[in-house]
C-alpha cells in the first residue's frame, strides 16, 4: 500500500497498481475528457479549432485528452475496474465527466460506465452557471455530471447530512477559474461529498487525477487521510506546498 497523506507523480495507471484490494474508502476525480480526441480527429493544441481557442493547456503532458475515442473509452473502462478493485466494499466512488458533442452526435459518460464493474448509484448534475462560447448550433452547456458508483449494492459508507450546503441531485457551484489549472473542479464540489461521509478518523480519499489537489486539500480539511496521483510534477509541486503550507493540520 502506498503511504497516506501524499501526492505521487506518474501515470495512474502504474500507481493504481500499488494500492492494496479493498483499501481506499472514497475516489474523486475528474479524468481528461478526451475532447480534443473525440470522433478520432488528433488535433495539435492552440489551433484555430474550437478546442484551441480555450488554450487548455495541462503542463503539456496530457496526450490521454487526445485519444482515438475508442480506446478512451477502453482506457476509461479499465480505469474504474481498477478503482473498483481498491474500493472497500462499503466504499464510493464519484466520478465527473460530461456529455461531450462531436459530428452533431452527442456522447454520455453512461456508455462506457455501465461496461465497468461499479454500480450506478446515482447522477448528480453539476450546474456550473457559464459555459465556453461555442457554435450557436444548439443550447449553451452550462451543466457537468457526477456519477455516484458503488462496489456492491448494499448500502455504502455515506449518510446525507443536513449541514451540507445541497442536499438534492443538483448542485449549483460556479466554476473554478483558478489561473493555475485549465480545468480544476472547485473544491466546494468535493466539500459537498466529503461532508456525507462518516469519519471514524480512518478514512482514506483518493484522487487518481489530482490536478493542484482540490480532492487532497478537502479531505485534509475534513480530517481524512489522503492519496494522490498526477502526471505533472508542477501541478504535484503545487499541490504538497498549498498542502504543507495552506492547509494546517
Amino acid at each position: 500500500m502506498l503511504e497516506l497523506n501524499k501526492v505521487y507523480q506518474g501515470n495512474c495507471n502504474e500507481l493504481i497498481k500499488s494500492i492494496d484490494d479493498n483499501s481506499i474508502d472514497i475516489i474523486i476525480t475528474s479524468p481528461p475528457y478526451n475532447k480534443a480526441g473525440y470522433e478520432g480527429f488528433i488535433r495539435k493544441r492552440h489551433s484555430k479549432d474550437s478546442w484551441g481557442k480555450r488554450n487548455i493547456d495541462y503542463d503539456n503532458v496530457a496526450e490521454n485528452d487526445f485519444m482515438i475515442e475508442e480506446d478512451y473509452q477502453k482506457w476509461q473502462i479499465e480505469f474504474l475496474n481498477e478503482c473498483y478493485r481498491v474500493l472497500k466494499p462499503n466504499g464510493s466512488m464519484f466520478y465527473n465527466h460530461k456529455i461531450r458533442v462531436a459530428k452533431h452526435k452527442a456522447s454520455h459518460p453512461i456508455e462506457w460506465i455501465l461496461k465497468s464493474k461499479l454500480i450506478f448509484r446515482q447522477q448528480i448534475t453539476w450546474d456550473r452557471g457559464n459555459s465556453p462560447a461555442v457554435a450557436p448550433i444548439r443550447y449553451l452547456p452550462t451543466t457537468e455530471l457526477i456519477f455516484w458508483l458503488t462496489k456492491e449494492q448494499k448500502q455504502p459508507n455515506f449518510y446525507r447530512n443536513k449541514e451540507c450546503e445541497f442536499l438534492t441531485e443538483v448542485w449549483r457551484i460556479n466554476a473554478s477559474h483558478d489561473k493555475s489549472h485549465p480545468a480544476s473542479f472547485p473544491i466546494e464540489l468535493v466539500d459537498n461529498i466529503l461532508c456525507n461521509i462518516p469519519n471514524d478518523g480512518n478514512i482514506v480519499v483518493l484522487d487518481p487525477f489530482a490536478g493542484i489537489g482540490k480532492t487532497l486539500i478537502s479531505a485534509k480539511t475534513h480530517n481524512m487521510n489522503y492519496i494522490g496521483f498526477d502526471i505533472s510534477n508542477k501541478y504535484c509541486d503545487e499541490t504538497e506546498t498549498i498542502l504543507n503550507d495552506e492547509v494546517k493540520s
